[in-house]
C-alpha cells in the first residue's frame, strides 16, 4: 500500500472541512510525526483520535536518531519548520508521499526526488474513489478556499478546471 505523510496543514484543514472520515477512506497508509502531531490544537488532535486507535493513521515518535537526522535538514533549509523537516524525513524514510501545502517544503521535497502533493490532489482522490460526491467536493473547496484557509492560495485557474469538471 502507498504510504503518505501528512503534514500539519493538511491535517488542520481536513479537521476544519469535516472531512476526515472521507480522507481515511483513501486506500493509503496514513503516516506523520508526534512533532506534527504536538503543533495540532487538542481539539483537531482528538479528532484525529479515532484514526489513529484504528491504525488508519499512524503517528511516528521521532528517536534520537530521527531528530538528529531532521536538525541537519533543518541546518540545509533554515525556513523550513521543526514539524516540515520531520515530515520530510519520514516521507524520504518511508519511500512515501509527502502531503503539504507549504510551498517551501514542496520545493525541498521535489528537489530531494520526494513525490509531494497539497489539497488538491487530495480532493481528486476523494471525487476519483467516490469518498465525496463531486458537489461535495465543490463546496468543500470553496469552504477552504473562502473560509477555512483563504490564506492557502490554491491556483484558481486549478480549482475552476476541477469545479468544472466535478460540475
Amino acid at each position: 500500500m502507498t504510504v503518505v505523510v501528512n503534514d500539519a496543514n493538511i491535517l488542520i484543514d481536513l479537521v476544519e472541512l469535516r472531512l476526515l472520515p472521507h480522507f481515511f477512506e483513501l486506500e493509503y497508509a496514513f503516516h506523520t510525526t508526534d512533532l506534527i502531531l504536538e503543533e495540532l490544537r487538542e481539539d483537531q488532535q482528538k479528532a484525529l483520535m479515532p484514526y489513529m486507535d484504528m491504525e488508519r493513521l499512524q503517528v511516528s515518535e521521532m528517536t534520537d536518531d530521527d531528530l538528529i537526522a531532521v536538525y541537519e535538514i533543518k541546518t540545509q533549509r533554515p525556513r523550513l519548520s521543526e514539524q516540515d523537516c520531520s515530515a520530510f524525513y519520514q516521507a524520504q524514510s518511508l519511500q512515501g508521499i509527502l502531503l503539504t501545502s507549504d510551498n517551501t517544503l514542496r520545493k525541498f521535497a521535489k528537489s530531494q526526488q520526494v513525490e509531494v502533493h497539497g489539497h488538491l490532489w487530495i480532493f481528486d482522490r476523494m471525487v476519483e474513489t467516490e469518498t465525496i460526491s463531486p458537489a461535495h467536493a465543490i463546496e468543500k473547496l470553496d469552504e477552504l478556499c473562502e473560509t477555512v484557509n483563504p490564506h492557502l492560495g490554491l491556483p484558481l485557474a486549478e480549482c475552476e478546471k476541477r469545479k468544472l469538471r466535478w460540475g
